[in-house]
C-alpha cells in the first residue's frame, strides 16, 4: 500500500511540472471569448493549467509554505490588514450600491481574487518547483516563455503587415489560421491601426512583453551564440509597435538598467558596443527606407501623452480624473481606506468634471448603472492607499522593498542571473502599476515563487 502511495505521488509529481509549463507558455494567449463564471479570470488561458497543477498539488497531501520567507510574511500582512480595513468600513459597506452590486458581494469578489493571485498561484508555483534544481528550473521557464513569444511574434508580424502596411488581404488566409489556436481569436484594428497580437488588447500585449523582458534580457548573460542578442530585440520591436505608450517606456527603462548591469560585466562590454552599434544600422536603413510613416508613427506617439490630444484626450481625461478621485478618497481615509476593492463605491462620486465632460466612457461605461463592470483604478499604488490606507500602503511598500533587496543581494551570487531576471521584471512590474491596479501578474508571483526556492535551498544545504 505504501509503496502505490509513492508512486502515485511520483506520477503527480511528474504531472505538476509540465502543467505549469503549459500555464506559463499561455499566459499570452487571452483573445478568446473566455470562461464567464470565471469572473476575472474569465479570459485567462494560462488561469486553467494553474488551476489543475494547483489541483494536483493538493493530491499530495501535504503543501509547503514558506512560513520564514519575509517577502512572504509581508504579504501575509498586507492580506490580513485588508481584512481588517475591511471590518473597520462594515458601517459603510453596508450601505453601499453601485453597478448592480453590493459593497459586501463586491468585497468577496475583490478578495476572492487576491488570494487567488497572490497565495494559491505562487504556492502552486513553489510547490512544483521545489523539487527540481534552480538552474534547470528557470532554464526550463525561459524556453517555454521563448516558445510563447516566437508564436506571438509570428501573429504580430502578420497583424502588423495588415493594419501597418494596409495588406489586409493576408487576414483571411493567413492571419485568420489562428482562430485554431488554442484560446485565440484573431482579429485586427484597423481603427485604432494598433497591434494586440494574442493577447485582447494593445496594453496586455505591453504587459506581457515587460514581463518577459528580463527572461529574454538574461540570455545575453548565459549565452555564447549571437543568437543571444535576438530575444532581446524582439521584446523592444514588439514594445514599440505595439503602440502601448506606458509599457514602451517601461521596457526602455528595463532595458537601460539591463545595460548598465551588463557593461559591469567587462566580458560582455565588447559585445554590447556590437549590439548597439548593429541596432543603430539597422535602425537607419529602416529609418531611411520608411522615413514618413516611421516619422509619422512616432510623432502621433508622442503626442497622445497629452491630455488635448484628439485620439488620446478621452483615454488620458479617464485615467487621470480616476486616479484623482482615488487620491481624494484616501485623503479621507488615510488610515484604513475604504476596504479591499470598495474604492469605486466612494470614487465615484468624486469624479473630477474635467474628466467627465464630453467624455463618452463615464456616461457608458464608468457611471453607467446598467453596465455592471466596475471602473479600473489605473493606478496600484493609489487603489492601495485608498482601499487599505498608509498601512496597507506599507506592508505593500515593504514587501515590494525586500524583493529588490533580495535582488541585489543576490546579483554576484550563485544565483546571479536569476536575480537579474527578478530585478528587471519587478522593475518593470513597479512602473506598470503606474497605469493599472490589477494583481493578475502572472509573472510577479512566478518571480515571489522563486525567491522562495531558492531561499529555501540556501536554507536546506545550510540544514
Amino acid at each position: 500500500m505504501e509503496r502505490l502511495l509513492t508512486m502515485r505521488s511520483i506520477t503527480i509529481k511528474n504531472l505538476i511540472i509540465p502543467t505549469l509549463m503549459l500555464g506559463i507558455f499561455f499566459i499570452p494567449f487571452n483573445s478568446w471569448s473566455g470562461i464567464g463564471f470565471l469572473g476575472e479570470y474569465y479570459r485567462d488561458s494560462c488561469f486553467l493549467f494553474f488551476s489543475f497543477a494547483f489541483v494536483l498539488v493538493l493530491f499530495k497531501r501535504r503543501i509547503n509554505i514558506p512560513v520564514k520567507n519575509l517577502i512572504f510574511q509581508f504579504l501575509i500582512l498586507f492580506i490580513l490588514w485588508s481584512i481588517l480595513a475591511t471590518l473597520f468600513n462594515a458601517h459603510n459597506i453596508a450601505d453601499y450600491y453601485f453597478k448592480q452590486t453590493s459593497g459586501l458581494s463586491r468585497f468577496i469578489n475583490q478578495f476572492g481574487s487576491l488570494i487567488i493571485a497572490s497565495i494559491i498561484i505562487p504556492l502552486t508555483f513553489y510547490n512544483g518547483f521545489k523539487w527540481i534544481n534552480i538552474n534547470k528550473t528557470f532554464r526550463l521557464i525561459r524556453r517555454v516563455v521563448l516558445a510563447s513569444l516566437i508564436i506571438v511574434l509570428i501573429y504580430s508580424i502578420i497583424e502588423i503587415l495588415i493594419v501597418k502596411f494596409d495588406m489586409v488581404n493576408l487576414k483571411k488566409p493567413i492571419l485568420n489560421l489562428f482562430d485554431y489556436f488554442p484560446f485565440t481569436e484573431a482579429k485586427t484594428d484597423m481603427r485604432l491601426r494598433r497591434i494586440s497580437s494574442v493577447t485582447f488588447e494593445p496594453p496586455a500585449l505591453g504587459t506581457y512583453l515587460l514581463s518577459i523582458a528580463g527572461w529574454m534580457f538574461s540570455y545575453i548573460f548565459t549565452e555564447k551564440k549571437n543568437f543571444k542578442y535576438l530575444p532581446t530585440v524582439i521584446v523592444l520591436f514588439l514594445g514599440f509597435m505595439s503602440g502601448s505608450r506606458a509599457a514602451f517606456f517601461a521596457i526602455i527603462i528595463q532595458f537601460i538598467i539591463a545595460s548598465i548591469i551588463f557593461l559591469k560585466n567587462k566580458k560582455l562590454t565588447r559585445n554590447i558596443y556590437r549590439i548597439i552599434i548593429g541596432f543603430s544600422t539597422a535602425s537607419i536603413l529602416t529609418i531611411t527606407y520608411f522615413s514618413e510613416p516611421i516619422y509619422n508613427y512616432i510623432k502621433k506617439e508622442i503626442n497622445s501623452f497629452k491630455l488635448d490630444d484628439s485620439t488620446h484626450s478621452l483615454s488620458n481625461k479617464s485615467r487621470f480624473g480616476i486616479q484623482q478621485a482615488m487620491f481624494y478618497v484616501f485623503l479621507e481615509n488615510p488610515i484604513s481606506g475604504t476596504g479591499y476593492g470598495l474604492q469605486a463605491f466612494e470614487s465615484r462620486k468624486k469624479y473630477p468634471t474635467w474628466a467627465k465632460k464630453n467624455n463618452w466612457e463615464f456616461r457608458l461605461k464608468y457611471l453607467n448603472q446598467n453596465d455592471k463592470r466596475f471602473p479600473p483604478g489605473y493606478n496600484m499604488y493609489l487603489r492601495i492607499l485608498s482601499e487599505t490606507g498608509l498601512v496597507g500602503f506599507l506592508f505593500f511598500g515593504l514587501m515590494l522593498l525586500q524583493i529588490f533587496l533580495w535582488c541585489f543581494n543576490n546579483l554576484k551570487s550563485e544565483n546571479s542571473t536569476i536575480a537579474f531576471i527578478i530585478l528587471i521584471s519587478m522593475i518593470g512590474f513597479s512602473l506598470n502599476w503606474l497605469k493599472m491596479d490589477s494583481f493578475r501578474i502572472y509573472f510577479f508571483w512566478l518571480c515571489l515563487a522563486l525567491i522562495w526556492v531558492v531561499e529555501q535551498r540556501k536554507i536546506s544545504q545550510n540544514g
